[in-house]
């Protein structure tokens, strides 16, 4: 499912929390006002070309543990918080964090595959010959014909369908790079070996973008969270409110004008 978006880039100044909300309507105005009304202002902060930035730098590999924290009472805020941090809207995070626990999806898997296929916009739109994809995970018209075309664009939706159609994918095809390819370009050619190489480009560009989400996770989330016996205790004292939003990201301190 590729798709074709406008995403306009703005430039940002950290300094005035004051032009947070007239730069999220000039950038996403083709969001609707549901997925946008429950922006957090402390982690808004962060421009998107630079948080994102930030999440493909770090490259080191362990081992996921962002839905046992989402699981979590006691951890289950700082997860949404980081993912509110890289969609910039808490609602888009809810619904995807809420359907990969629900489908047992990897949640750094699912947003690197919202971002591959819409940017996270929920208006994305994209026409195929034949078919047209719409929305936050690019749901195809035909794969998805009882689905009314308000259906697409209704950001909680279009999270379900896709995740669970992304769940179906992995498991029919045995592994993520199987199910990434199906997810992609259909199982009928991806069953026949004629996975074509564009499909390959899009495969790689999701996991990159998933192994950033995951180191970026473990370097600012998970430390403050210890994991044993199935049990999530804090590792420490969370930072005040008027701290957190630099806390957690201490690459940025000093690095932007």
């Amino acid at each position: 499912m590729m798709r074709r978006f406008f995403f306009l880039g703005i430039p940002f100044c950290l300094s005035s929390l004051l032009l947070i909300p007239a730069l999220y309507l000039h950038v996403h105005n083709a969001f609707t006002v549901s997925a946008l009304e429950n922006i957090s202002p402390e982690w808004v902060a962060l421009h998107p070309s630079e948080y994102r930035a930030a999440v493909l730098t770090f490259k080191d590999s362990p081992k996921n543990t962002i839905l046992t924290l989402y699981r979590d009472p006691l951890s289950r805020e700082s997860v949404v918080s980081f993912f509110e941090a890289l969609t910039h809207s808490r609602a888009l995070a809810e619904s995807i964090l809420a359907y990969c626990d629900q489908f047992e999806v990897p949640p750094s898997l699912a947003f690197a595959l919202a971002w591959e296929e819409s940017r996270f916009n929920p208006r994305a739109v994209n026409t195929n010959k034949g078919s047209v994809d719409r929305g936050l995970f690019q749901l195809n018209s035909k794969a998805f014909p009882n689905l009314k075309e308000q259906d697409f664009f209704n950001p909680d939706l279009n999270a379900r369908y896709g995740i669970a159609h992304l769940r179906w994918c992995l498991d029919l095809g045995g592994s993520e790079v199987a199910g990434l390819a199906m997810y992609n370009a259909g199982t009928t050619r991806v069953r026949a070996d004629n996975t074509p190489k564009k499909t390959l480009d899009y495969i790689a560009r999701v996991q990159a973008f998933r192994d950033g989400v995951e180191d970026l996770f473990s370097r600012e989330i998970a430390p403050r969270w210890i994991i044993a016996d199935g049990t999530v205790k804090a590792a420490s004292e969370k930072a005040s409110s008027s701290e957190t939003r630099l806390a957690l990201f201490p690459s940025f301190k000093g690095g932007l004008r």
